[in-house]
């Protein structure tokens, strides 16, 4: 017998796209920092983002860089591990 739960299970693991993932990065540097950096500069792999921007700007970033995770984890449900 066909189990719909299951079948839905699927469409629960489907993977955020990089657009969407970006955008939603500029958006916590925005909250967060109060910085504006262009989504280009933002490269995402196995859960690590890598921002290439100014040293300054990128030590403000990793100074609060616990509460750029805090609120990307929950908008796209924990797919960002860490930020380089």
């Amino acid at each position: 017998m066909f189990n719909i739960a299951q079948y839905l299970e699927k469409f629960k693991q489907l993977s955020v796209s990089r657009n969407f993932l970006r955008d939603s990065v500029v958006e916590a540097i925005k909250e967060v920092c109060k910085i504006e950096i262009n989504s280009k500069n933002i490269d995402f792999k196995d859960g690590i983002l890598r921002i290439k921007e100014k040293p300054i700007i990128k030590n403000e970033i990793f100074l609060k860089k616990n509460k750029i995770l805090d609120f990307l984890n929950t908008k796209i449900q924990g797919k960002v591990k860490d930020i380089l």
